[in-house]
């Protein structure tokens, strides 16, 4: 009667050891083709949740400008919301020309526009779009032509342009954002 109850005991642990994790999706490198950079900065009071960004020249001014967008994710890699900056010159300066319609933005000029768009149900679902004021504010600290690579800080105060969930912030802050970044080279990728 002894082996009986380690046999059993065996049999019950067997399923167990044979049971495959699912693997997690990776949160993207730091240096990754989609993304390149530093992004710090808070929204509504909370650390940006393992923020990582982009840059890329605008089109069609990609003379002019580049946009930038900012993707927060959550630890086992899903995309939470995306911030986006529009139109912003490629050079040093500062921007308080925020346009609440981002599809109406010209080459060449110095309005630049914005979104948030929520992409989780972890997060209030909306779409904002900037308030137009002191709070809103991008500083463009530098801007390297022959590497692409900017740097630059932000401000930003955003009410609800679409929200279909009552617990959505209304207005939406980001304060302190600070970021280090590149442009992509035309086929998306960036240089290490």
């Amino acid at each position: 009667m002894g082996i009986v109850p380690k046999v059993i005991l065996f049999v019950a642990l067997v399923p167990l050891s044979c049971a495959t994790e699912l693997p997690s999706v990776p949160i993207p490198n730091l240096y990754s083709t989609n993304y390149w950079g530093v992004v710090t900065g808070a929204r509504q009071g909370n650390e940006l949740s393992n923020a990582r960004i982009a840059a890329a020249s605008r089109v069609p001014c990609t003379a002019y400008a580049f946009d930038i967008t900012i993707t927060e994710f959550a630890d086992n890699g899903e995309k939470l919301a995306t911030l986006t900056l529009f139109n912003i010159p490629k050079k040093p300066g500062s921007l308080t020309k925020f346009k609440v319609d981002y599809r109406t933005l010209y080459c060449g000029t110095d309005s630049i526009g914005c979104t948030f768009t929520t992409l989780s149900n972890k997060l209030p679902w909306g779409t904002y779009k900037p308030v137009i004021g002191s709070g809103t504010q991008l500083m463009i600290q530098s801007f390297d032509e022959v590497s692409g690579e900017i740097k630059g800080t932000a401000n930003i105060r955003m009410i609800p342009d679409q929200v279909q969930d009552a617990a959505a912030p209304n207005p939406l802050s980001f304060k302190n954002i600070k970021f280090l970044t590149k442009l992509k080279y035309s086929n998306g990728t960036y240089v290490k």
